[in-house]
């Protein structure tokens, strides 16, 4: 079920919140995590199976760690979750790249014909974290199957995140069990979901459709037409994903849970490095806490940094485009840790302008193979002999008003203000934001990130 659409946000949503609010304080988490994993159930009952069977086997792990704790526990523990991570995502890939033959395809045939679980890498790492955490000593396993099923579970950040710890929101959601009142924010909630599903509404899908509207590069060497594609993109994809993050921050809001904030404007960002500290931060940190730091971190800077952006590229999807994307920007990363002392001497500006051009011309990888990305970059050069560009003046002004909004409008300010309220703190503004997504989300697209 996808937060921009009707059923959800005329049927689902109020009947969860009307629930929520009147059962008694203890039956509260079992509102939640039903009506999770009815969220969830609706894309399939065979994914659902998968998202149980990864929860209750976390679950008895980490209560197995307080009496017993080896290195072969933990293999153990990790094993379900990242066998079903494999079998859903990466097993036609590793199939294709050593290059089996029809007989053993044959034989994982049914495997392969199962459709990739929504989320499924979102709910892995937090299960995989929690059994880390439990395991290391820095949480105690706790022994309430629902109070752990609602955390990994909940709506709001069960296909896309953000990726959450159990140490973060423990108290939360203990402190919803039990007390009488909800505490709940709700004009942060309805802001937060409202801009949000503003975002993704006129922003990403908008650009997106223009995408569709003409096939890929029709044009043979047509150099404006490419550069459109790749800029748009690079607008589509951030903000389909933060418009999602907000969605989620204010559905969590609604129930009384804060959940951290996943962006930072990373397109303001002036050095590769301080891209992957802004965007999908949550995601960031997961890597730094679990794989950098665990290899040892600075200690190995060169190797580290290598396998911890192979492993961001492969986590994105199964399929050399993506190892090249993240090969890609651990290159950029490095470049930058070794020239810092003559990139850091440029005006910020030229710092953010390359910045994103960096992180621009890598998101066709996310749509491309590499050699049609090979081509793409060819396309790029301005000795293309078709100039004449397929998108008409309404198409580039739309980019350019979602390019401005990116560039120029702050959101410390106009989102995230605590201390000075902005104008889109207006009910009356929100309420027609709102109503104008919900007229257009008959051209609602699916969020990109539901894939990973």
């Amino acid at each position: 079920m996808n937060f921009n659409t009707l059923e959800f946000i005329l049927l689902y949503l109020p009947i969860v919140i009307g629930l929520t609010y009147t059962v008694p304080p203890t039956w509260r988490l079992r509102v939640l995590l039903l009506a999770s994993l009815v969220f969830y159930g609706i894309s399939g009952l065979l994914p659902l199976a998968f998202l149980i069977a990864s929860v209750l086997w976390g679950y008895a792990f980490a209560l197995l760690f307080r009496r017993h704790r080896s290195t072969g526990a933990l293999l153990a523990a990790v094993s379900l979750p990242l066998l079903t991570l494999f079998l859903g995502k990466y097993l036609r890939f590793t199939l294709d790249t050593i290059g089996v033959g029809d007989t053993v395809r044959t034989a994982f045939a049914p495997v392969l014909a199962i459709a990739l679980p929504a989320g499924i890498s979102f709910y892995t790492f937090k299960i995989i974290s929690y059994e880390l955490d439990v395991y290391d000593g820095k949480v105690k396993a706790t022994s309430s199957l629902t109070l752990l099923a609602s955390f990994f579970c909940l709506f709001p950040h069960l296909i896309a995140g953000p990726i959450l710890r159990f140490a973060d929101l423990q108290q939360q959601f203990t402190r919803l069990a039990t007390e009488r009142k909800i505490d709940a924010d709700w004009n942060g909630a309805i802001k937060f979901f409202a801009i949000g599903l503003f975002y993704k509404t006129f922003f990403a899908d908008m650009l997106r459709g223009l995408h569709e509207s003409y096939p890929l590069f029709a044009a043979a060497n047509n150099y404006w037409d490419t550069w459109y594609y790749v800029l748009s993109y690079a607008f589509v994809i951030y903000f389909d994903f933060w418009g999602y993050s907000l969605m989620a921050i204010g559905l969590a809001k609604m129930v009384g849970i804060d959940f951290p904030r996943n962006f930072r404007e990373p397109y303001m960002s002036a050095s590769p490095k301080e891209f992957w500290r802004r965007w999908h931060i949550t995601l960031s940190f997961w890597l730094r806490d679990y794989v950098y730091l665990k290899l040892g971190g600075n200690d190995r800077y060169v190797r580290n940094i290598l396998i911890v952006f192979l492993v961001t590229g492969l986590w994105h999807g199964a399929g050399w485009n993506f190892v090249l994307w993240g090969g890609y920007h651990a290159v950029f990363v490095l470049l930058y840790h070794f020239s810092r002392r003559w990139w850091d001497a440029w005006p910020l500006l030229v710092q953010r302008c390359i910045t994103f051009m960096v992180v621009a011309l890598g998101w066709p990888l996310f749509f491309l193979k590499p050699d049609g990305y090979v081509d793409l970059l060819a396309r790029l050069a301005p000795t293309s002999t078709h100039w004449a560009s397929s998108f008409g003046l309404h198409h580039w002004l739309i980019m350019g008003i979602v390019a401005a909004w990116t560039f120029f409008v702050r959101e410390d300010k106009l989102i995230f203000n605590t201390d000075r309220p902005s104008f889109l703190d207006n009910p009356v503004l929100l309420g027609i934001g709102t109503f104008m997504s919900v007229l257009f989300l008959n051209y609602a697209r699916t969020f990109i990130y539901f894939q990973f």
